[in-house]
């Protein structure tokens, strides 16, 4: 990723909340609130105080966009027990004496202060699965009320083909160079590179919040093998593979009533209770290669390769492994999370980041470490981070007049810089609540999760595929306790290049742009 790491370390050790007031208007009819007001601590004086800001060029600040209304079209769904980022979004009425929403309220009035511009949100509660219909349904009626529309990957990524969006680089005032976008994961998440539909970055913070991140009990590691700090020096070095966790996870497990059996009652390595969704991040974040690009952009799939044969091989052995408690709890999630809470794993899987703002491990007493997935070995170039499939992204629809791309760039520009220097640190130090401002590799580690969202193509588009980047390869191996991956990927890869390359051309066509992909008839 292009990031500027440890900026937002020295944000989280030293950037303050700022409060005001304004007033908000809401329409009892349509749902639809309008922040129209001005700050009474101007954008100036918060800039002043955020290093953040220390030797930056504002390309906007003498950009007055006379009064015009940006309209965000937001999901608030709840899914499990990660609340809606809402709060971190359309932001609450007033300030709250809670920091993190408090920074969001204080991030959207800096930017209608700074470019003259109005917020205007209008929410929508589609569950995962109805999300692809009822977008479609909307923008096939030319509805061009929305400049923005925020709604899960898994729903918005399969209809990049039916041209209902906007290619976003054609929005002039988009810097992707920036750290506040997760520009490898948009490139990444195209069908065809030269054209990219899908806004990720710091203000559609569900990204962030929905990253998969492994749980450590710091207090355990110390009591088997000394420093938790030499964890963190092995994912700061790039020694974190999936062999040295699984070292850390052979060395933990106990069977702690003698009876020679593991139980749900025994201590373990790894808490986790399935083999599906849970092993969706060990996949991304090992990186085997699922798709390379052609000389014209266009995806070809690259998965049957030796990196996918070492990573079934290695899965098997932390999956299928009496120090990792996977069926234990009969598929039952909190289960599993209570053998962790009393102390008796050293590692919970499948956690996000959103996880974190739950009371269960608000209110816990194990002292908590966040650490990024592993790489699969040492010659991997570099960490990547996984986010959830339901996590929600943006995108401008095609029925927005061409026109209005540079006034809707702008906006989201400036919103997604100031979510990076305003909300950001105070999220991660009082929603995530591990005491990130004393703990600097804490802070390091986040670093790392944010600045290397990866593999997108893989998340979005595998259940497009029949499932084949995740389910009917690694899932359908590991799960039987095969490390047969070969016979099951040639199986079906010449199938899935055709639904592929189905794909390809259906975004030509809707777009009216023609590429020379080299295999296309």
């Amino acid at each position: 990723m292009k990031k500027k790491t440890a900026l937002l370390i020295a944000l989280l050790l030293t950037l303050q909340t700022f409060a005001s007031c304004a007033d908000t208007q809401q329409d009892e009819t349509t749902g639809e609130t309008t922040i129209t007001a001005a700050s009474e601590t101007t954008a100036e004086e918060t800039e002043s105080e955020n290093p953040y800001y220390d030797g930056y060029v504002d390309p906007f600040v003498d950009t007055d966009l006379g009064g015009e209304t940006l309209t965000v079209y937001n999901s608030v769904n709840e899914r499990g027990t990660l609340t809606s980022s809402n709060y971190l979004i359309e932001g609450p009425e007033e300030i709250t004496g809670d920091a993190a929403p408090d920074s969001a309220y204080q991030r959207n009035l800096d930017v209608m202060d700074k470019l003259n511009v109005n917020l205007a949100y209008e929410n929508c509660n589609y569950a995962y699965d109805q999300v692809a219909l009822n977008i479609r349904k909307l923008l096939q009626s030319g509805d061009s009320t929305y400049d923005i529309v925020i709604n899960d990957i898994y729903g918005l990524a399969p209809l990049t083909p039916e041209g209902l969006f906007h290619n976003i680089n054609d929005g002039k005032n988009f810097d992707f160079d920036n750290p506040w976008w997760y520009d490898d994961f948009m490139s990444d998440i195209s069908i065809i590179s030269d054209m990219r539909f899908i806004l990720a970055g710091d203000y559609f913070i569900d990204m962030l919040r929905c990253s998969h991140c492994l749980i450590m009990n710091k207090g355990m590691y110390r009591d088997l093998y000394g420093d938790p700090e030499d964890v963190y020096s092995s994912v700061l070095n790039k020694t974190w593979t999936l062999d040295s966790f699984r070292t850390l996870i052979d060395g933990a497990a106990k069977d702690l009533d003698g009876n020679g059996t593991m139980t749900k009652d025994d201590q373990f390595g790894f808490a986790i209770f399935e083999y599906w969704g849970p092993m969706i991040p060990w996949l991304i974040s090992a990186d085997p290669g699922f798709i390379e690009r052609d000389e014209n952009g266009c995806p070809i799939i690259t998965l049957n390769n030796e990196r996918s044969v070492m990573l079934t091989e290695k899965l098997n052995g932390i999956f299928n492994n009496t120090a990792t408690a996977v069926t234990l709890t009969g598929g039952n999630e909190a289960q599993t999370e209570n053998i962790f809470f009393e102390g008796r794993s050293l590692f919970l899987g499948y956690q996000r980041l959103g996880s974190l703002e739950n009371t269960t491990f608000r209110d816990t007493d194990v002292d908590l470490a966040i650490l990024p997935y592993p790489m699969l070995d040492e010659t991997q170039k570099d960490y990547v981070t996984s986010t959830h499939d339901t996590a929600e992204l943006g995108f401008i629809p095609v029925s927005v007049p061409m026109s209005r791309l540079d006034f809707i760039s702008t906006v989201i520009e400036v919103l997604c810089r100031e979510t990076y220097a305003q909300v950001l640190p105070k999220y991660y130090e009082s929603s995530l609540k591990v005491k990130y401002t004393r703990d600097q590799s804490s802070a390091q580690m986040l670093d790392i999760i944010h600045d290397h969202f990866g593999n997108g193509f893989a998340l979005a588009y595998s259940n497009a595929l029949g499932g084949y980047f995740l389910n009917t390869t690694f899932n359908d191996a590991i799960s039987k306790k095969s490390t047969d991956f070969v016979s099951r990927a040639k199986a079906k890869e010449k199938l899935v290049q055709k639904l592929l390359n189905k794909m390809v051309k259906n975004t030509e066509l809707n777009k009216t742009i023609r590429y020379n992909c080299s295999f296309l008839p």
